[in-house]
């Protein structure tokens, strides 16, 4: 049986959609896999989903809305992934930055962007960003996903994060249509993610691509090269591409 990408990108035409349309089709199956300490460990569609949910749901309780900015900064990894999906879920735009960019490159689009929350790897990228804080006054909220060496630090604008899916979880339990409203309301010609250029010339520029159109783009492009659940991908360029 042939799959119609088109049709699936028209109905689920953002991407918090296809993910909520892919965990309830495929709950079980890997969506998601980390290489961890030499094993590759596997995330399914629905913990995929749930965790996004969390994600979404945590940065509403921390007061990010539509048409804020959220940074993200990292290795490839769900949770970034999650966390991208998450800021579309609430109509926030993502800023995918580099891991390796400089703390004055970082801080020149953190400010160009007026970034409310940046998910952040570790505490390299948080010490970066601490660094650079008060030159950022949009810049409220950071959020790690790598506990290691956070202890020694009280910032109040740091949350990890489990402890931002935990206030996400809360909301879903106190009300559990809540999630699925928002994802409703996303809005496929909206500016979903800002893409920097090269800057090879002057300052990055931020391009607006809306979620609709990449979907779009994606089903055609699957509809002349056909993959589906059975097959493997390798994330090797860094997910602000």
């Amino acid at each position: 049986m042939t799959t119609d990408f088109a049709a699936i990108a028209q109905a689920a035409d953002t991407f918090p959609k296809l993910l909520r349309r892919n965990a309830a089709a495929h709950p079980d199956e890997v969506a998601l896999r980390e290489k961890i300490f030499g094993l590759w460990r596997p995330t399914t569609w629905g913990e995929y989903h749930a965790r996004t949910r969390a994600f979404a749901l945590g940065l509403s309780d921390l007061g990010i809305d539509g048409g804020d900015v959220v940074g993200l900064i990292g290795d490839n990894r769900p949770d970034w992934v999650a966390g991208e999906i998450a800021a579309h879920a609430l109509g926030a735009l993502s800023l995918g930055l580099y891991r390796d960019a400089l703390e004055d490159e970082v801080q020149y689009l953190l400010a160009f962007a007026e970034v409310k929350a940046v998910i952040a790897e570790d505490e390299e990228q948080v010490d970066k960003l601490l660094n650079l804080a008060d030159q950022v006054p949009s810049l409220r909220h950071i959020v790690y996903c790598d506990p290691r060496g956070m202890r020694k630090y009280d910032d109040p604008r740091l949350i990890s994060a489990d402890a931002l899916a935990a206030r996400g979880e809360a909301m879903h339990a106190a009300d559990p249509g809540l999630y699925d409203r928002m994802v409703d309301a996303t809005d496929a010609e909206a500016v979903a993610i800002l893409c920097t250029t090269s800057g090879t010339t002057a300052r990055p520029k931020l391009a607006m691509l809306s979620g609709g159109r990449v979907l779009r783009h994606c089903a055609r492009y699957l509809a002349a090269d056909p993959k589906g659940p059975q097959d493997d991908y390798v994330s090797v360029l860094p997910l602000p591409w």
